[in-house]
């Protein structure tokens, strides 16, 4: 295998210091991010600050306004940060152990021990603090922050600084982001490839799973989904099961792979015979919503526009009360992540932002698909991360 794009150490310190700026613009002292192993959130900001994706213990990384960062973990994941992290340092604290536990070749310190660090490296004994997505964050670890003689920031001004900050990508990060569009749409590929009456969708979703793994992903960012007929089909999220594919069934595929901690995404519906008149319309009326959005794509769009666009092309085919969500997102170290281009977003599209537009129509009589692809908006244009367009499939 050749050498596969990475993101370097280097980076990791490149992205501190523009924190670190932030938190100057807005007074923060000490900002707090929390990680834990959930499926599609749990490491989103951690990864992306440290490198560090927590599995089993939750970890608390904290900025200082300057100095280094510090994280806070049990004992069982001192060392994987040490193995897998790029920047920092991290220390085993007695209430991040698990109960009943005991660890005799590791010295934990307390949470006060913990933030009297971060507070000499931020050279202050009053500091200003803030949460970076607050609601994450256990209610036990908030209180007992909040116990402390901190004074809280408020965070929205912060926030969407952050968020722009992280929406517009590095070179390193795209390299890795056009990589993991490649594994998505290969794995979609040996998915439709695998599309056999009598198939069961977790037959399909290995093909698919096996295909990314070979080419370097290390997992999922949202469990692969494959489902076959109304049932499966019918609601936004669905498992594969034993459920096995018959003639007439509308397959459903959606892809997200995680490669260095970032995500490819692709779905797409395919119809197993021809698709019935019903069933044809709505994904037609999707494709061109699709495009009509894709044709609002570019550096300083507006979030509405974009969203907006398609959302007419549903409207006039009578299809808006299937589109259960606001689809159209920025990816990055969680498969969406902020922004979420909503049909009243603000957000102005920045230089090398990676979006999906994302077309979900479900809960209909004969039950759902979304039709998704990713799209890298940049001064010199639109690439959309698929070697062909959205279009109606048929097996």
């Amino acid at each position: 295998m050749n050498q596969l794009p990475v993101i370097p150490a280097s980076e990791f310190q490149l992205r501190k210091g523009n924190i670190q700026k932030l938190m100057q613009a807005h007074s923060i002292d000490l900002l707090f991010f929390y990680g834990d192993d959930r499926a599609v959130f749990g490491a989103n900001h951690t990864r992306w600050l440290t490198n560090y994706a927590a599995h089993f213990e939750p970890i608390l990384t904290v900025v200082p306004r300057s100095g280094d960062i510090h994280s806070a973990t049990g004992a069982e994941s001192e060392t994987f940060y040490e193995n897998t992290a790029k920047i920092g340092s991290i220390h085993v604290v007695n209430e991040f152990n698990m109960p009943e536990e005991e660890y005799p070749y590791t010295k934990p310190i307390s949470f006060k021990s913990f933030l009297d660090i971060l507070l000499q490296e931020a050279g202050t004994s009053k500091a200003r603090i803030g949460f970076v997505g607050e609601s994450s964050f256990p209610h036990w670890l908030v209180e007992l922050i909040k116990t402390f003689s901190f004074t809280e920031v408020s965070m929205n001004a912060f926030e969407i600084d952050y968020r722009y900050l992280r929406a517009s990508k590095s070179e390193a990060e795209i390299a890795v982001l056009r990589y993991g569009f490649e594994i998505a749409e290969a794995g979609l590929n040996s998915g439709i490839n695998a599309l056999e009456i009598g198939v069961s969708e977790r037959e399909v979703a290995a093909e698919i799973e096996y295909t990314m793994r070979k080419m370097g992903s290390e997992g999922s960012g949202i469990d692969t989904i494959v489902g076959f007929g109304k049932k499966s089909t019918y609601p936004i999220l669905t498992r594969t099961t034993m459920n096995t594919l018959k003639v007439g069934d509308l397959a459903l595929l959606t892809v997200a792979p995680r490669y260095e901690g970032y995500h490819g995404v692709i779905a797409r519906p395919v119809s197993m015979g021809p698709a019935p008149k019903d069933i044809r319309f709505a994904i037609d009326a999707a494709i061109e919503a699709s495009n009509a959005s894709e044709a609002q794509l570019k550096v300083g769009a507006v979030g509405a526009d974009i969203s907006g666009a398609g959302l007419d092309v549903l409207r006039k085919a009578g299809l808006i009360d299937l589109c259960v969500y606001s689809g159209i997102h920025s990816i990055g170290t969680s498969e969406f992540e902020p922004p979420i281009l909503t049909s009243v977003s603000d957000f102005v599209v920045p230089n090398n932002s990676f979006l999906s537009i994302d077309v979900p129509l479900f809960m209909a009589s004969w039950g759902g698909f979304r039709v998704e692809t990713g799209f890298q908006v940049s001064e010199s244009g639109i690439t959309r991360f698929s070697k062909t367009p959205p279009a109606y499939l048929e097996k």
